[in-house]
Parts: C-alpha cells; sequence; structure tokens
C-alpha cells in the first residue's frame, strides 16, 4: 500500500470511529502495528491527526477543522 493510500485509509478510518488506537487501526488494515503506529505519529506530527493518552496506549482522532 502506498503512503498516500495509507493515510487516506486511516483517515477514513478515523472519520467512521471517531476514537481509535494503534492496534485497532493495523487490525483494519490488516498491516503492522509498528508500521501504523509511525505512520500515525507522522500524522499527529504534521497536525493532520490528534493524539490523547489513554491509558498505556494513545487515541488517535481527527483535529477540528475550524471554519
Amino acid at each position: 500500500m502506498a503512503p498516500k493510500a495509507l493515510n487516506k485509509s486511516i483517515i477514513a478510518f478515523l472519520k467512521e470511529n471517531h476514537f481509535l488506537t494503534h492496534a485497532e487501526i493495523s487490525k483494519k488494515l490488516k498491516k503492522d502495528k509498528s508500521l501504523v503506529s509511525g505512520y500515525l505519529q507522522a500524522m499527529a506530527d504534521y497536525g493532520y491527526i490528534s493524539a490523547k493518552k489513554a491509558g498505556n496506549s494513545k487515541t488517535y482522532f481527527l483535529k477540528k477543522i475550524e471554519k
């Protein structure tokens, strides 16, 4: 899967489910957890998504878009 396709898939899952962990996203994508975790961290660093600490893991969600 190309990087852009993976990013789009992650964003699509977050639009549908609002809050997901990297494990949940990797299971839905059928990809390695460490690969997905790296993409999620990069997407959070660039400001495409946000992350919040939830216990031992992070929960990822789409950022609010100001109108």
